[in-house]
């Protein structure tokens, strides 16, 4: 029996966005089996499909990855899979995220892979960001005065 394509594309897909990830991460790897293992062992560090891990946040991001669902021109999204990559990310304290990637798209079209967040887990993102933010403006004025 052959293996599935729509599914060696998935898995493709997910090898790609880990890859292409890793430019910034300092962790970017994808969950072998597209995170079933840890379905079946109840372990969510084993959920999802790629994880990422930036440095300069806080938590990790646990992404699940979806290819094709409509094909070059439009992509369906269902809610099921973003509720589905929240409660597994809530399961071990990471940002959830939903990669999608347009069927038959030229490779390297800007708008054939996206990532999809809630708005509440994008607010929490960027009021780690402006933290930061701040941290390191009280330092520049600390180490270096105001003017």
């Amino acid at each position: 029996m052959s293996p599935n394509p729509n599914k060696l594309k998935g898995s493709r897909w997910e090898r790609e966005l880990a890859q292409e990830l890793q430019a910034f991460a300092e962790l970017s790897k994808r969950i072998p089996g597209s995170g079933a293992l840890g379905t079946i062992v109840i372990d969510p560090r084993l959920t999802g499909d790629v994880v990422v891990k930036y440095k300069f946040l806080n938590k990790p991001f646990k992404v699940e990855c979806k290819y094709g669902y409509g094909g070059s021109t439009q992509m369906t999204v269902k809610r099921g899979w973003m509720e589905k990559v929240c409660t597994e990310a809530e399961a071990n304290d990471s940002y959830p995220a939903l990669a999608i990637k347009f069927r038959d798209v030229m490779s390297g079209h800007k708008s054939a892979k996206m990532i999809c967040m809630t708005v509440e887990d994008w607010n929490r993102m960027m009021g780690e960001l402006s933290e930061l933010f701040d941290d390191l403006q009280e330092f520049w004025d600390w180490k270096y005065g105001e003017d």
